[in-house]
């Protein structure tokens, strides 16, 4: 696919929950010989970013200034390391997001940026000091409701219509991940398309 046509961005991918559902390190679980979190960064790749980074509380990667807050934390915290005016948030646990089921977004003319409306997640944002500052003040209150969907709210993101479904889908738990797994075997993704997801 034809890289898209945007001012330079950025993108985040973030792996840095707990992974509680799951049982296990979500980042780290493979799809198609490849872990999650390479996935994840190889869909950054193909889509023509200039720069990837990774949201994960370990050694080498953006760590969260404030623990325990949730992606709200991992968003903040890679903000300043956003050498472009455009970010694109990435979760790591849907793994079958491509570049056409991202491209509504980069189509929206919003100035604060857009998000598929009941996912908050991924979530294309414009790097301004309002969105820099609407973070501090949640994340500096412990009794603050820190859900992105009301910040993007208050931000003024446009919501998007849900146009590609089938990639939206998330691996929380072992059970979601299998249905995931079954869904990319190799009768399966020639079916539907899907076998080289990122290429």
């Amino acid at each position: 696919m034809p890289q898209i046509t945007k001012p330079a961005f950025s993108v985040l991918v973030l792996s840095g929950g707990k992974s509680s559902r799951m049982g296990r390190d979500k980042a780290l679980l493979q799809l198609d010989g490849q872990t999650l979190l390479e996935r994840s960064k190889r869909l950054g790749e193909a889509l023509g970013a200039q720069q990837v980074l990774v949201s994960r509380n370990e050694p080498g990667f953006i760590q969260d200034l404030v623990h325990d807050a949730g992606p709200m934390a991992g968003i903040a915290a890679a903000l300043p390391h956003c050498l472009t005016d455009w970010l694109l948030v990435l979760p790591v646990d849907m793994p079958l997001l491509t570049p056409a089921a991202l491209k509504p977004l980069f189509l929206s003319s919003c100035p604060a940026g857009s998000f598929i409306e009941a996912f908050p997640l991924p979530v294309l944002l414009g790097k301004t000091d309002e969105l820099q500052q609407t973070l501090a003040t949640t994340l500096s209150d412990p009794t603050a409701k820190r859900s992105l969907h009301q910040a993007w709210t208050k931000l003024g993101l446009r919501p998007l219509p849900l146009l590609a479904p089938f990639a939206f889908q998330n691996c929380n738990d072992p059970t979601s991940f299998a249905s995931i797994h079954k869904l990319l075997s190799p009768d399966n993704a020639r079916q539907l398309g899907v076998t080289h997801i990122c290429s």
